[in-house]
């Protein structure tokens, strides 16, 4: 097929309603209640976060407050600043304008589309054939890594700006130019505007394509001069593009430096963004199973993982560990891999040499080294082999980047090598069919097995975010600076849910702190609310009301719970105002915040 620019367009318009079509199918009923669910499940709580900050960016613009957020009172949230200004902008504008629900739902609607589009133009620029391209697009947009990651880390969902980057490098390679740079600087910075485990995958990604064609370059070095010496301009554009992008972060990249200061004094931990536990490394690792066996929430090959869930063989993470490959997507790649060592072979001891440096030996071979290199690095710090360990990749980088500890999400860099691959794959399948007819009965046959692969309901993956209890409702209408406390309070990490019910109540709380830190030191001081001592101090930091949550404290199911709920009532520095009523949902199977059990409003008095 001749490469058009005009014809490209074309098709890039089908395919965008191509996968604007199945964005909607597959995130349904997501679309139809746009601005009051969000995507996720039963144990989603950083999605709550993200709106919460959504939220504040449109508060205090429409405030003026140029303080930090009023949580974790009296000391507040520590560091206030972010490390993503771009990203920060975005939804700081689009809730402004839309809302927090809707702006955290257009990228997650946006993030599928993207995904299917920008494999679709680099899967289009290397095999030239359009349903090759789309049928990657398809693999790569609606894997179960990236459904899951949408259920609940809207950062980790934006997996769009990696096959764009990857475009810019393969344009350099082609046609090095400063257009072709700015390109990929452009898709780079991007990269790095949404989240920073991407942009260290792209540092892996651009450092095996540097090797992989100097490697190319090495062996026609003799015998084609010219097209080592385009390889050699292409090397310096894409080190160009590192430094355009280099110039544009810079102060991100010191902002961030120095508020790692906040956490200098932290423990290695979960909660100190800059030093990781070790022993995460173990636990956060791709296992053998996990790209193999079909999301646990298929449903109807889910019960394959479910009893593997939380093993070894699988992985202890529902979202962390959900990798699957599609075992179509896998067939169609070891046949583009057969295909490609044949190729090889058959020009083994001939001296014509491609002078197009766009060619399928190079391109193939880089996504098979690519989905290798990025499968090790997936892996835990060693492999046990009978009592010898065989370090991996990330055993060393830990103690270069000791911030980074999921090394599993390196999955989204195998499975957009796979679907590039399985791209070619169908590409070489088709061709054994003359007639068109036959094609593209083949082609729409293996697209329904994939989409079948990677089906996710029933049941709806939605949480109904358009209500809250009752008793937030009811504090909205208290004077603004009235300071609150959530019982339980949250000192192994901030309740996200907490923070969320804050959009609603607007009321500045002790809640949010992050352990480790001087405001949650002093939250651990607070933690019995039966104490009469407790009183005391919420009093003089300012705090009128503590709301009671019962349900939570007897669902932890300690003794010790139970009877500080049952003493708290007794503590004379508190009087009972309020008790508003256990809720529900309105739809009893979609999720929704607006449950809760009964909860007790408290006067400190």
């Amino acid at each position: 097929m001749e490469y058009n620019k005009r014809q490209y367009r074309v098709e890039i318009i089908k395919a965008l309603g191509l996968f604007s079509t199945l964005t909607v199918i597959f995130t349904y009923p997501l679309v139809l209640k746009i601005a009051g669910y969000i995507p996720g499940f039963h144990s989603s709580d950083e999605c709550y976060g993200a709106l919460w900050n959504f939220w504040w960016l449109k508060y205090s613009w429409q405030k003026h407050i140029f303080d930090c957020p009023p949580i974790a009172i009296p000391f507040g949230m520590q560091p206030c600043e972010s490390g993503y200004p771009l990203w920060n902008a975005i939804n700081k504008w689009l809730s402004i304008l839309t809302g927090n629900i809707f702006a955290y739902n257009i990228q997650v609607l946006g993030g599928y589309l993207l995904s299917g589009l920008f494999v679709y133009a680099l899967v289009y620029h290397l095999a030239k054939d359009k349903k090759c391209a789309f049928f990657s697009g398809i693999i790569y947009a609606f894997c179960p890594y990236h459904i899951v990651r949408t259920w609940q880390h809207l950062g980790l969902s934006m997996i769009q700006w990696i096959p764009l980057y990857l475009l810019g490098l393969v344009r350099i390679k082609d046609k090095p130019g400063f257009k072709n740079t700015l390109f990929a600087a452009m898709a780079l910075f991007l990269v790095f505007s949404f989240d920073l485990y991407y942009v260290y995958f792209m540092f892996i990604v651009t450092v095996l394509f540097f090797a992989f064609l100097f490697l190319f370059a090495w062996k026609k070095k003799i015998k084609a001069p010219v097209l080592f010496k385009n390889d050699w301009e292409a090397a310096q554009k894409i080190i160009l593009c590192g430094f355009i992008v280099f110039l544009f972060v810079s102060p991100t990249i010191y902002s961030t430096v120095m508020s790692s200061r906040n956490y200098s004094r932290m423990p290695a931990s979960a909660h100190n963004p800059y030093l990781r536990p070790f022993e995460d490394l173990f636990a956060q690792s791709a296992k053998p199973l996990g790209y193999l066996l079909p999301a646990s929430t298929h449903p109807v090959l889910g019960a394959l993982a479910e009893g593997f869930v939380g093993s070894s063989w699988y992985g202890e993470s529902f979202t962390e560990h959900t990798l699957y490959l599609g075992w179509v997507p896998l067939i169609l790649a070891f046949m583009a891999l057969r295909r490609w060592r044949a190729g090889r072979k058959e020009k083994q001891g001939q001296p014509h040499l491609e002078t197009v440096p766009a060619n399928e030996d190079f391109y193939i071979g880089f996504f098979l080294s690519l989905a290798v290199v990025a499968w090790l690095f997936s892996q835990p710090p060693w492999w046990n082999i009978f009592g010898f360990k065989l370090y991996m990749p990330s055993f060393f980088m830990y103690k270069i980047l000791p911030m980074y500890r999921a090394y599993c999400r390196f999955g989204i860099v195998v499975m957009l090598a796979i679907a590039v691959l399985a791209g070619f794959g169908l590409k070489f399948f088709l061709e054994r069919f003359k007639s068109r007819k036959a094609g593209n009965a083949v082609f729409a046959l293996f697209c329904g097995l994939v989409l079948f692969e990677f089906w996710n309901y029933p049941s709806f993956k939605v949480i109904d975010v358009s209500k809250v209890p009752a008793v937030y409702y009811w504090l909205k209408n208290e004077p603004h600076d009235t300071i609150i406390a959530e019982y339980p309070l949250d000192i192994d990490g901030a309740n996200e849910l907490y923070k969320f019910y804050q959009t609603v109540h607007e009321k500045p709380m002790i809640n949010g702190t992050i352990p480790g830190t001087d405001a949650n030191i002093f939250a651990n001081r607070l933690t019995d609310l039966s104490d009469l001592n407790t009183a005391v101090v919420l009093n003089r930091i300012g705090v009128k009301y503590a709301l009671v949550h019962r349900q939570a404290y007897l669902d932890t199911e300690l003794t010790r719970d139970k009877e500080e709920l049952d003493k708290i009532p007794q503590n004379s520095g508190l009087k009972l105002v309020r008790s508003f009523p256990a809720e529900t949902c309105p739809d009893e199977n979609i999720i929704c915040t607006q449950r809760t059990g009964p909860i007790d409003v408290y006067q400190v008095k």
